[in-house]
Order: structure tokens, then sequence, then C-alpha cells
């Protein structure tokens, strides 16, 4: 217990070597079933054992060792920096180079593999895939803010699995290190900055394009948010995008005893109206399909799932043998739309003023 703690606080000093720097740190899980995986780092690292946390042995700069299950002995093993800041190491992984250290764990028969990775610099790899280098630098602040109170206040959400977060869109796609001038410029400019609602960190929702209008969150997940509402964008409809099924290939999607489809019953989509089978901002909340042997009702999640739609904003109608679905925007429509914060950033608007935009009453913070 002694020496954990006290490689704990040596290890608290070195996040801490420079005035300023330090920052939250996230566990991010990247891959398991393996049963071997390779590794290199850019400075000298210690090999903790992270349950006793004594040293096992120490790492040179640019060494490259191979971790395997069969060999293993213990039950995990984390690899971190022996005397540069953790947001100075860069860490191979299986060929793929990642922000911070790494933490090897030893499962049932396998292992999973663990980035140790500081927020901001996990940001680098989040915000570079999630959002365009291109955009202009105000919408990529915003979403980097958004990034980083979506972070933290989700820190935990695997923690069942060993971990902070998973680099998926369950949590946030994450592809490790990335070099874009923009994105690390949006990131250094709003350092620690994040939203917060009555002093509380938010889940700070975003989506690719909301094709017009953004979602109440409450129409798409069922649980009602003050600052996560509909709310207009600065062009009315987006790109349009269209999917064409085959009738035989849509009825047999209801099973057996639905026959084949006769007739759709769904209000036609107006941006910014509701009606009783569509929310607030005219997404498909149900659609009636008649077949000749019974009728069903799906929600318009339901459809977008079975049928790839790139989103509910959309209206669909029997055409011969095809069923057409015609519809703008991508993804769930909750909060920050990424393709109208670009917009509203091409016509002058701050991040900050983009931020409170999407998410009503919400006020931004500095962390750190």
């Amino acid at each position: 217990m002694i020496k954990k703690i006290f490689v704990l606080i040596i290890l608290l000093m070195m996040s801490r070597a420079e005035a300023g720097t330090w920052q939250p740190v996230v566990k991010v899980g990247l891959v398991d079933g393996l049963k071997q995986v390779s590794l290199k780092v850019s400075a000298p690292c210690v090999m903790i054992n992270a349950a006793k946390g004594n040293i096992l042995k120490k790492i040179p700069a640019d060494g490259s060792f191979v971790v395997e299950f069969a060999k293993m002995d213990i039950n995990a093993i984390e690899i971190l920096p022996e005397k540069v800041p953790l947001q100075d190491l860069r860490i191979t992984i299986n060929d793929k180079e990642y922000y911070g250290g790494v933490s090897v764990n030893k499962e049932k028969d396998s292992l999973k593999v663990i980035n140790i990775a500081p927020v901001e610099e996990y940001l680098r790899g989040v915000v570079s895939k999630e959002m365009s280098p291109s955009y202009p630098l105000e919408a990529l602040k915003a979403q980097a803010v958004a990034a980083r109170s979506f972070a933290l206040k989700n820190r935990g959400r695997h923690v069942k699995d060993g971990y902070d977060l998973c680099d998926s869109t369950h949590c946030q796609v994450y592809i490790g290190v990335t070099n874009f001038d923009s994105i690390n410029r949006a990131i250094d400019e709003t350092r620690g900055g994040v939203l917060v609602y009555k002093e509380k960190l938010i889940d700070t929702n975003f989506h690719a394009d909301s094709g017009g209008m953004t979602e109440d969150v409450g129409d798409v997940w069922g649980t009602a948010t003050p600052y996560l509402v509909a709310v207009r964008e600065i062009i009315k409809l987006g790109e349009p995008w269209s999917v064409k099924v085959p009738v035989k290939d849509f009825s047999s999607r209801f099973g057996d005893n639905f026959g084949d489809t006769k007739e759709i019953k769904l209000s036609k989509l107006t941006i910014g109206k509701s009606s009783g089978d569509r929310t607030s901002s005219g997404r498909v909340k149900s659609a009636q399909i008649v077949g000749t042997k019974k009728t069903v009702t799906l929600t318009g999640n339901d459809l977008r799932r079975k049928f790839s739609l790139p989103s509910t904003l959309f209206d669909m109608k029997l055409d011969g043998d095809e069923i057409i679905f015609t519809g703008y925007g991508r993804g769930h429509g909750v909060g920050m739309s990424q393709v109208g914060a670009r917009d509203y950033a091409g016509n002058g608007w701050s991040y900050e003023k983009i931020l409170a935009h999407y998410y009503k009453d919400t006020k931004l913070k500095k962390l750190y």
C-alpha cells in the first residue's frame, strides 16, 4: 500500500510538472479479445503492477515490447511516463499511435487494452474525427467544448468494463494521435472550458446535420431535458437525401403475417410543424404501414434502424414497386448540429453564441 501511494504521488507530481498544465485523465477502451499486443513508447516509461502500484520494470525511450496473454502472470499492468508529463507521452499500440499511457488488463481468456489519456490530448483524437478540420475556427471551438463537456460528464460510463469511455459512437469516436493546426488551436484556446446547467456538467449531445431544426431530446430518448430542446437553424433545409427500397424487401421486414404493403399513412413533412405522427421539429414520431394481412405502426427510430436512414426527418411513399424515403439531416438531431455550427460560424457567430443557441440556458465554465 505504501509503495502504491508513493507511485501515485510521483505520477501526480509528474502530471503537474509545469505550472498550469494539470488536466483530468480519462481511460478509453480501445480493443479487447487479444492474445497479445505490441507496444512502443516515445519517452522513458515505467511498467507498473496496476493492483499493487509497484514498478515492475523500466522501459527506455523508443522501447518496443510485446505483452502476451499466455505469459502475463498478473491481472493488469500500466505503462506510464517516468520523466515527462503524461500529455507529452505517445504510445504506439499495434502500430497505431495514441496520447498518454496504456493499461493492459488480463481477462478470462484474452487481453483488454485501455488508453490512459489526458483530456486535452484525448480531444485532439476526437474533434478531428467528429468535425472536419476545414470548418471555421469558431465551429471547431464549439465542438471542442461540446466534446470536452461530454467526456467529463460521462466519465465512468463504462466503469463495469474497466474504463471511462469507449472509442466508438456510443461515447465519442476517438482515433488517437492527429495533427491539425485548426483542431489544436480550437482545443488550446478553449482549454478546460465546459458547459454547465445550474452549475452541473451537461450531456452535450451533437450530431452531423439537423436538416433545418434540431430535436427535443424527449422525442428521441424519452426523457425531457431543459437544455436539449428543438431550435431552428440558419438554413431551413440542408442537403436532401433519398433512400429507395423494393416493396418486396420492405414488406418482408414485418414478418410473414404482414403480407404485401398496400398503403403508408404518414403526414407530410414540414420543418417545425408537429402533428399526431410528427414531433415539434417535423421528425417522424410514428407511421402506419398497411399490409394485405395486417397493419403495423413503427416509430421513426424503428424505420431509421430497419432501413439505415440518415435521420428521422423524412417523408415516405409507396411508388409502384418501391418505397421511397426522402428527407434531410444526418444523425439523431439532438443538441448541436455540426453543419449548423459551421454555418453559424461562417455567418460571424462566436463559439460562445453557437453553444448558447444549441444548449439552452447553459453557461460556459472553465474547470482548469
